[in-house]
């Protein structure tokens, strides 16, 4: 079965072929104990830095990252709420909003905030819409939101149960219809989600550990914008991806993970190549940059991917996978 994902990886490849290795990665962020998930605009001028245990976002211009300013605060997340809002995962609607997944005890909302001007004195971001998600009383590390290219609508991914492990919403501006499993792509009842994101074709990819031996431990697949049908399914090769993203300029994708289990200190950022096998399309997986605990990653740029992870030292690195170490 034919998607459009296989001329694209293969440009991804022949774009980035003979970069492994000779990449940098310097690091942006060190100072925030709990930094996790990460977004960014589509112009990557911005990245939005989740610190979980703070419950704050702040923002970095990546490329000048002593500028920087507190985007969302405890008191914007709990504005509303009875209780301690907790946030889980982030993305960009657009430029000036933001979208929060959050828990407040026992129930889920995505939370949409317009976010002030950078660096207005007295400015605050404005909640636009709190949309309900469910009630679920277990976290899950797996949870995630993520906006498709085309900007037409956004996927929460990874919620724990009895919560559908999948839902999206259109997006109609800066504002969100109501969320559905409808048009999701069925995760198998054996298959534990990892992750997942939109490709450039407006296509889902999800990421999920199989209940099978390897070769078949972690299985990539690609599904139609309507969920069926399942375009493309092949094993990843890698074990504990924790992030997947695609990089808009030119199609690759980049996942975060453990590693593929064949060689020491494999954890961090990986890129996602496409080869061929007995004539089969096959994922290769390249080790691009080292970071243990990996967590989150967003492209910037074909020149600028940023990581976070790092277990009890959490930080952020800035990769850029076509310089050369000197």
């Amino acid at each position: 079965m034919r998607s459009q994902w296989l001329p694209c990886l293969l440009v991804a490849a022949s774009l980035a072929g003979g970069v492994a290795g000779g990449e940098t990665a310097i690091t942006i962020v060190d100072d925030l104990p709990g930094a996790g998930r990460l977004a960014a605009p589509a112009t990557g001028q911005t990245l939005y830095v989740l610190d979980e245990t703070a419950r704050t976002v702040t923002a970095v211009d990546p490329f000048a990252p002593a500028k920087r300013w507190r985007a969302i605060g405890p008191a914007d997340l709990d504005a509303g709420s009875t209780e301690p809002v907790r946030p889980a995962a982030i993305a960009c609607i657009d430029s000036n909003t933001l979208a929060i997944v959050c828990r407040a005890g026992t129930a889920w909302t995505l939370r949409a905030f317009r976010l002030a001007p950078p660096g207005a004195d007295g400015g605050a971001p404005s909640l636009l819409q709190s949309l309900p998600l469910g009630n679920a009383a277990d976290a899950s590390p797996a949870t995630d939101v993520f906006v498709s290219d085309t900007r037409d609508w956004l996927a929460v991914v990874g919620l724990p149960a009895p919560l559908p492990p999948v839902v999206r919403a259109p997006i109609a501006g800066a504002r969100l219809g109501n969320f559905s499993d409808r048009l999701c792509p069925p995760i198998e009842s054996s298959d534990r989600f990892e992750a997942a994101t939109s490709s450039p074709f407006d296509e889902w990819v999800v990421i999920s550990r199989r209940d099978a031996p390897p070769p078949g431990r972690t299985a990539l697949s690609f599904h139609a914008n309507t969920a069926r049908p399942r375009l493309l399914d092949l094993d990843l090769g890698l074990a504990g991806v924790r992030d997947a993203a695609f990089c808009r300029g030119n199609g690759t994708l980049w996942v975060v993970a453990e590693g593929d289990g064949k060689t020491a200190a494999e954890a961090g950022l990986w890129r996602i190549d496409a080869a061929l096998a007995a004539g089969r399309q096959v994922a290769a997986p390249v080790a691009i940059a080292r970071l243990p605990a990996p967590l989150s990653v967003v492209c910037l740029s074909e020149r600028a991917v940023a990581i976070s992870g790092g277990g009890a030292d959490r930080r952020v690195l800035l990769v850029n996978p076509a310089q050369p170490q000197p």
